[in-house]
């Protein structure tokens, strides 16, 4: 496949081979993430686990993460996309083949940090393909599309790996995900053409000093910090929430989780879309759009009675997937098109790094108001607040390319 074929379908971005297997691999890569949660309960009952070495087993995975987040930048910038993601999801292979030989709890916290790793990868990977294959006018799309493949993969994993687990057992359930990642590995430079540009390397500290002095990228990644921890905070209580504080039931809690991940996948890709079409690509106010709108959602939560439609309920379950957690696509893009192509991997890497930051401080800090203050309601009007002015702020600033 030729490179001008892929810039010269703007409107059907959709259709094009290089975008569905990149949209394959984060979707691949995501249910090989994600894919331990669903089966914690299992592993629980087998090694007699506490709340503590559950919590332990998140940090591993997050620890990660955030460790090879600015190296795997490093890799994609020198060796290329395309030789980066075999790497990674090579890795990701040998860690949950690894699975099948795990008999002990210190042994499962050693694979969920190096599959932490293989996964910390992907998406500075993928972003750079992305960025070499499409051009502006469909950029936005495509990456929307893309990330979608984060939202696609979590949301399969909690449905279908139950269902093997429960047959057959964890460890199978998760070897399934492995023979998967072998067929993406085995058709991965067949569906990926060599780049055919030419890469220019730079020396890492030049990319290194060129990033920390790019005040574009540094005001992206400050506002980004707070939209994951509003992001994750919604993600974490929203079922505890409904069911602990409204008292709706847990199996419609459990829905409008469900609920909440769809509308993510959707505005990942719909928020890409709105941005090409309609915004002229200005994405600084797509984010301040979402953060507004977040922020609103956010506050109304904390408003809710059980004297409320479940209709209702479910529906704004779904938007607040839309918003608080469809942003993905419009920060990664955002963060790429500020620095030059050859630095795009190690911008990746260090946005990446505050992401899992957040993902290890944000929830956390979200728990302590709530302890604090004895009721779900003053952490959401806090959370709701703050998205709000940050989002309000955010038109001010120049933070498009």
């Amino acid at each position: 496949m030729k490179l001008e074929n892929v810039k010269s379908t703007p409107s059907f971005v959709i259709l094009n081979k290089y975008l569905l297997w990149l949209l394959t691999i984060q979707m691949a890569t995501a249910l090989a993430y994600y894919g331990y949660v669903p089966l914690i309960s299992l592993m629980v009952e087998e090694f007699s686990l506490n709340n503590t070495e559950i919590g332990w087993m998140t940090s591993a995975v997050f620890l990660g993460s955030s460790i090879i987040a600015i190296p795997s930048g490093l890799i994609t910038d020198q060796f290329g996309a395309r030789k980066s993601l075999f790497s990674f999801c090579l890795l990701l292979v040998f860690v949950i083949f690894s699975f099948s030989l795990s008999n002990s709890f210190i042994f499962i916290l050693v694979l969920l940090f190096l599959l932490g790793m293989g996964y910390g990868g992907i998406t500075p990977g993928t972003n750079k393909s992305i960025m070499e294959n499409f051009d502006l006018h469909n950029r936005g799309t495509a990456m929307g599309l893309k990330q979608m493949g984060v939202s696609l993969g979590s949301s399969i994993g909690s449905l279908l790996l139950p269902l093997i687990a429960n047959q057959w057992g964890w460890r199978v359930s998760l070897l399934s995900i492995a023979v998967l990642l072998v067929l993406v590995c085995i058709f991965h430079f067949k569906v990926l053409d060599q780049k055919e540009d030419y890469r220019r390397h730079t020396k890492v500290f030049n990319n290194i000093k060129d990033i920390l002095k790019n005040k574009k990228l540094l005001k992206i990644i400050a506002i980004i910090t707070f939209f994951i921890w509003v992001q994750l905070s919604v993600m974490t209580y929203l079922v505890l929430y409904l069911h602990e504080s409204i008292h709706y039931s847990l199996s419609f809690s459990l829905f409008c989780l469900a609920l909440l991940q769809i509308g993510g996948a959707l505005g990942r890709a719909v928020w890409g879309v709105i941005s090409d079409r309609y915004f002229n690509r200005n994405r600084g106010v797509i984010i301040a759009l979402i953060g507004m709108f977040s922020g609103v959602l956010v506050i109304f939560l904390g408003t809710l009675s059980n004297e409320l439609p479940e209709v209702f309920i479910g529906f704004l379950s779904l938007t607040l997937g839309i918003t608080t957690q469809g942003w993905n696509g419009m920060f990664v893009l955002m963060i790429s098109e500020v620095v030059k192509k050859e630095q795009i991997g190690l911008a990746s890497g260090v946005g990446l790094a505050t992401v899992y930051a957040g993902a290890i401080f944000g929830t956390p800090i979200s728990g302590w108001i709530i302890d604090m203050s004895g009721n779900f309601e003053v952490m959401w009007m806090i959370c709701g607040a703050t998205i709000f002015i940050i989002g309000g702020l955010t038109i001010f600033l120049k933070l498009d390319a």
